[in-house]
């Protein structure tokens, strides 16, 4: 088993230097390299920083304290702005954790370290192309996310920790904000959110975007191609997402996801969510956030019969520079179970304290989103310290 894992880090690191390497000969113009090549100042930016976290959870008869260390370096060179704006940036970053969960009976303890990014990024004024394991995410919505196709971000998570991808992003923006994003993936085989059946990690999945203006808000539609080990089917995803911004905040989000073969009542997903947002003039502003998302599945495309209706409620209230209130609230239309989160930060001089108070169903049926509080069944309170640190250094690099 280890010389597996082993064999398959060294085959994907492989792969990814080979697409960098042809990715940044294929970006880099001829007439900007030449360019640079008479005497010129370009700015240059090493950045170090680290997040510590540590927590402990009390349930009514469990206690589980934990801690992370997320180390993080960022590299990152050329000018941001202007005509011949180039740049070229870079990140590493880790995460070591540590869980200890003790039970009546029974404890467990879990530990572990990997890569948490790492990423080459090409910008010019109007494209980009990002190589490497990256976060991908897009979409309106806050707590149903029918387009969470990539990421696990949960939104009572304070740390909004999700797992990256491997693949290559490429975005175009046009004069006109119309812009288009380009990717392709390889070498992935966890479990996403909504997926049925885990990717097939030796072919590579691919898909596009294309974001436009629509009045005072933007409309966009997005597609993605991949191959399951499900009886080896191929799927396709097709996304529609929308949002204004008038006297309240309005968005949807629509996602159609359609296996090419015989799989049965999996053959077909389909997921509508709408949500809504408005900030009243309540002492220092009470921000309450509203969404619903419908979800069905069949052998046949859009017959919508025997599905589960989901209603989030998020409200969000400052009570001071240095304390912040909010409540996450989710309701399972169908099993009837109901979903409470309550949440507490401070901020203190050296970095921010979190207490949260949680009632959930013993067995979850909402997505399954990574960080840390996802896994919070039961009953409980859990308290929660973050530190993080920066070290940032500047230079101008002068090539002749």
């Amino acid at each position: 088993m280890r010389y597996w894992y082993r064999h398959k880090t060294i085959r994907i690191v492989k792969i990814y230097a080979v697409i960098c390497f042809f990715s940044l000969s294929a970006f880099l113009p001829v007439g900007l390299v030449s360019s640079q090549i008479r005497q010129d100042t370009i700015p240059a930016e090493i950045t170090l920083r680290g997040q510590w976290s540590g927590w402990t959870t009390a349930g009514w008869e469990s206690v589980a304290p934990g801690m992370r260390y997320i180390p993080q370096i960022n590299f990152q060179i050329g000018r941001t702005t202007g005509s011949r704006a180039f740049r070229v940036e870079a990140e590493m970053a880790g995460n070591l954790y540590a869980h200890y969960l003790w039970e009546p009976g029974t404890s467990l303890w879990e530990a572990e370290s990997g890569l948490y990014r790492g990423w080459v990024k090409m910008a010019g004024p109007r494209s980009e192309l990002r190589v490497g394991l990256q976060k991908i995410n897009f979409g309106s919505a806050l707590m149903l996310r029918p387009l969470m196709w990539f990421d696990t971000m949960d939104p009572r998570d304070p740390l909004q920790l999700t797992e990256g991808v491997w693949g290559a992003l490429g975005r175009y923006y046009f004069d006109n904000n119309i812009n288009i994003w380009v990717w392709g993936l390889l070498g992935n085989d966890g479990q996403r959110p909504w997926d049925i059946g885990l990717s097939d990690e030796r072919v590579p999945e691919f898909g596009a975007r294309l974001q436009i203006p629509a009045g005072s808000g933007s409309a966009a539609f997005t597609y993605h191609r991949r191959k399951t080990e499900l009886q080896g089917l191929y799927e396709n995803r097709y996304g529609v997402d929308l949002r204004f911004d008038y006297v309240i905040g309005f968005w949807a989000e629509a996602t159609w996801i359609n296996k090419r073969g015989a799989a049965g009542d999996l053959a077909n997903q389909e997921l509508f969510m709408a949500g809504a947002d408005y900030t009243f003039g309540l002492g220092n502003g009470l921000h309450l956030t509203a969404e619903h998302m419908y979800m069905a599945s069949g052998e046949k495309a859009f017959e919508l019969s025997g599905g589960r209706h989901l209603t989030a409620l998020w409200m969000d209230y400052p009570i001071s520079l240095w304390d912040h209130l909010s409540y996450i609230f989710y309701y399972d239309w169908k099993g009837k179970g109901m979903y409470n989160f309550l949440q507490w930060k401070h901020t203190l001089a050296f970095g921010d304290l979190y207490i949260m108070a949680f009632v959930n169903p013993d067995v979850s049926i909402l997505p399954d989103m990574g960080g840390t509080s996802n896994r919070l069944p039961g009953k409980g309170i859990r308290i929660m310290l973050v530190i993080s640190h920066l070290t940032r250094q500047k230079s101008d690099k002068t090539i002749n």
